[in-house]
């Protein structure tokens, strides 16, 4: 799985990082909520607790939330070994975010 890291949060505790998707939490700042103009189901840390509750998630939520579920397992805070890459155009494209040093790194394999 290759993700891209868009910030660090004052909330996180060393080497650790959150994957932002539907359903999983809005966490410290709650962006999503406005944006969709409704508060989101689930709670703050963690998001929903079942693949049915994906089901309350705004039309375009649904899918990805449902991915949590389905192929991520629900997994919270799973331990997993990481390396840094240069971020592929397809991810720079979406978020519109690329690092300055970007291209120090490798490409991914």
């Amino acid at each position: 799985m290759i993700v891209q890291s868009t910030n660090t949060g004052g909330d996180l505790g060393n080497n650790h990082f959150d994957i932002l998707m539907p359903g999983g939490g809005v966490g410290l700042f709650d962006g999503c909520s406005s944006e969709f103009g409704q508060a989101l189901p689930g709670a703050q840390y963690g998001g929903v607790s079942s693949r049915s509750q994906c089901d309350s998630m705004p039309q375009a939520l649904k899918k990805g939330c449902q991915w949590r579920f389905d192929w991520f397992q629900n997994a919270d805070n799973p331990s997993v070994s990481f390396k840094q890459v240069s971020c592929p155009s397809e991810l720079i494209g979406v978020s519109n975010c690329k690092r300055s040093d970007d291209g120090s790194f490798p490409q991914p394999s």
